[in-house]
């Protein structure tokens, strides 16, 4: 099977009018994807500057509570592997007594909200350890609750070691497009069976 992966940027109304797109569309083979996102620019009536909100990300972030959602929408919007992130979330909350969390941050008192402007944690209900992997909406990069080894190397050749932090997540990887996903979601249940 031969993949080819190609990515024009431009307005949908660019792209619309460009004679190279279609002429390369037309050279494929087979199917054709073509993915549109709604881009949110707006423009401000007073100055007439443009401000660029980001892709619009619609429905639910699985796993992630109500509170929360807007501000882990507003990181997914500038993500562009936004899907690939929205689907690894869908598979790893889909897995039993695993629960998304915000941050407590140091000045957390009792009925504070949750912080979900960093990183969400993803834990697995009863275990005694922390969460087994640390989220990262806005850029799609997930940190393991995982030594680096060669076994880990071998499973996710994208992965990446960490020598700063706490040293029990010390693997990294960032979810880009399909491979990195599986690769995410096969270090995913690692570390959550380690917990």
């Amino acid at each position: 099977m031969k993949l080819t992966y190609v990515c024009f940027e431009g307005t949908p109304q660019e792209l619309d009018a460009s004679e190279a797109v279609r002429e390369l569309a037309r050279q494929w083979s087979g199917t054709v994807d073509a993915v549109r996102r709604t881009p949110r620019v707006v423009v401000d009536p007073e100055s007439d500057d443009e401000v660029d909100y980001g892709w619009l990300v619609e429905g639910d972030v699985p796993g992630v509570v109500e509170e929360g959602q807007s501000t882990v929408k507003a990181q997914l919007a500038f993500n562009p592997a936004a899907q690939q992130f929205l689907d690894f979330m869908a598979e790893a909350t889909s897995w039993e007594s695993v629960g998304v969390h915000g941050i407590k941050r140091k000045t957390w008192q009792e009925g504070d909200p949750l912080d979900y402007t960093g990183y969400l944690r993803l834990r697995r209900k009863g275990s005694q350890y922390g969460g087994f992997v640390y989220v990262f909406a806005s850029t799609g990069v997930i940190n393991f609750r995982l030594q680096y080894s060669d076994e880990i190397a071998e499973l996710a050749p994208d992965a990446y070691p960490l020598t700063k932090g706490n040293y029990q997540y010390r693997v990294n990887i960032q979810i880009r497009d399909e491979s990195t996903l599986k690769q995410a979601l096969a270090l995913a249940e690692l570390a959550c069976e380690a917990t």
